[in-house]
């Protein structure tokens, strides 16, 4: 008994210097008051789906979009869309700005393009991306920063980033619901037409953790009826996003 009890002395200090509970069964969990674990390094890579999750999803499959290779790094991998958009609603209509992030400090980017891999299809283009934080506080405050922009922004008409072409992104539909908020961008050409031709995209930003989550879907502008119905399409952006929120809860 008294070898036992030595054994079991140095199991249980440790246990309370890692600033773990145990409860009954041997499940160990994070001590009352402490602060969640933050996800950083290469696991950051392991939050995006992938071609085989993003397909079950939208149920058509999808190709890597080599135009677009995917990127992991620092904050260099965040896009730089210019001077052009002064406006606030940038972050609305394009993923993973530089100028978005600017005041926060950006520890790892992961994110990847995809593209529908056969034709008909109702989606032509995913872009999945997210930032890690130093803590679920700077994100949890960027986030709320986000998501007022992003209500300002509802009903705003603004330049859309690269390219040549005078195009503009008319946002809309924008909602905001457990720590995810999502919108409508309609791109086409700048037009004081309010019919003008436009093709919706469907945005959504979401926090998990101390990671700012970004989607993109990108939808063909046909007439015939959508396989998956209206509805299921405007909240696609919304469902892949809460799909990534479990992988960094999965992580941490």
């Amino acid at each position: 008994m008294k070898h036992r009890w030595l054994l079991v002395v140095p199991l249980t200090v440790v246990m309370f210097v890692a600033g773990c509970a145990v409860h009954v069964g041997g499940t160990a969990t994070p001590a009352p008051g402490l602060a969640p674990r933050s996800l950083g390094g290469p696991a950051v890579d392991h939050v995006l789906l992938g071609d085989e999750t993003l397909s079950r999803i939208l149920k058509q499959p999808l190709d890597l979009d080599l135009r677009f290779p995917p990127q992991f790094g620092g904050a260099e991998a965040l896009q730089d869309a210019g001077t052009a958009l002064p406006d606030r609603c940038l972050g609305v209509v394009a993923m993973l700005q530089q100028g978005v992030y600017e005041s926060s400090e950006v520890e790892e980017v992961a994110v990847a393009a995809w593209r529908h891999a056969t034709k008909p299809a109702d989606v032509t283009d995913v872009k999945e991306g997210v930032v890690s934080l130093p803590t679920a506080a700077d994100a949890d405050a960027l986030f709320a920063t986000f998501s007022r922009q992003w209500q300002e922004c509802n009903g705003a008409q603004t330049s859309l980033p690269g390219g040549v072409f005078r195009l503009k992104g008319r946002i809309t539909d924008v909602q905001t619901a457990d720590s995810v908020v999502a919108a409508t961008v309609w791109e086409g050409w700048r037009s004081s037409d309010p019919d003008s031709v436009s093709i919706p995209a469907r945005r959504a930003i979401a926090v998990r953790g101390n990671c700012l989550i970004e989607v993109e879907v990108d939808f063909f502008n046909s007439a015939r009826p959508p396989a998956r119905g209206p509805a299921d399409l405007d909240d696609s952006a919304v469902e892949i996003a809460r799909f990534m929120m479990d992988r960094v809860g999965s992580l941490i």
